[in-house]
């Protein structure tokens, strides 16, 4: 049995909540319902649950402002938020786990057995610095990445290009290259509406800003002595760009 907290400030939606929650019962119990800031942080600390679905717009300040105090008593977070379109790209960049409202049913399942899971390997898989940065400038500027056993954030800035490799996709940073398992699909969606990084070919991103040359007559860019060729499809559209 897992304790849990629900730190949402709207009564109707904490109803809602709890109504999806009593069918997990036999996982997890409700330790507390808090609506503000500072309410949360007391019962953190009297409580301690072992994960919490946190609001982002609270009372009093935002869900950030309780993130230390959850940390201090090691308790997890599914944030549950609102927002839509650019969020889902900030939290999915940011290996966040998070609930969008209305919330759904087998979504909810699917956030509860991954915690669950976390907080049986005792593996910290969130970002919440990164999240916070990504939120407030309305475009990703960093990533979450898996690195050995754990994660590291790559400034996105910092990223060269993007090469798709099956299943898996290549990331090469100024610094390193880290192999990751997610289509290149799956980091188009996030970077869609990203000023400048580039969908160059099916099996390439590239950041623009690194670019140290490039061909139209051979449709291709040169990154780092490395030459990336451009498809049919989309060179017009790209040596426009880039002019």
């Amino acid at each position: 049995m897992y304790t849990i907290g629900i730190i949402e400030d709207e009564y109707f939606a904490q109803r809602v909540l709890i109504n999806l929650l009593e069918k997990h019962k036999s996982l997890i119990q409700i330790a507390h319902i808090s609506s503000t800031v500072e309410e949360a942080k007391k019962d953190i600390a009297t409580y301690t649950p072992d994960f919490v679905f946190l609001d982002i717009e609270l009372p009093g300040g935002n869900g950030f402002d309780i993130i230390d105090c959850l940390k201090k008593h090691k308790s997890k977070i599914i944030f549950t938020t609102a927002y839509e379109k650019f969020a889902v790209k900030a939290f999915e960049a940011s290996a966040v786990d998070y609930l969008l409202k209305p919330i759904l049913p087998e979504r909810l399942l699917v956030a509860i057995e991954r915690m669950i899971q976390q907080i049986k390997t005792e593996k910290e898989a969130l970002n919440y610095e990164g999240l916070k940065s990504n939120l407030a400038t309305n475009e990703v500027q960093t990533i979450t990445i898996k690195y050995k056993d754990s994660y590291k954030i790559l400034n996105v800035s910092d990223i060269l290009y993007f090469k798709a490799e099956g299943a898996y996709t290549h990331i090469q940073t100024t610094e390193a290259s880290y192999l990751q398992s997610h289509k290149l699909n799956f980091y188009e969606g996030i970077f869609q509406q990203h000023a400048s990084i580039i969908r160059v070919h099916r099996s390439w991103m590239i950041h623009r800003k690194h670019i140290s040359t490039f061909s139209k007559s051979k449709r291709s860019v040169t990154i780092a002595n490395q030459e990336i060729p451009i498809s049919k499809t989309n060179s017009k559209a790209v040596f426009d760009l880039l002019a």
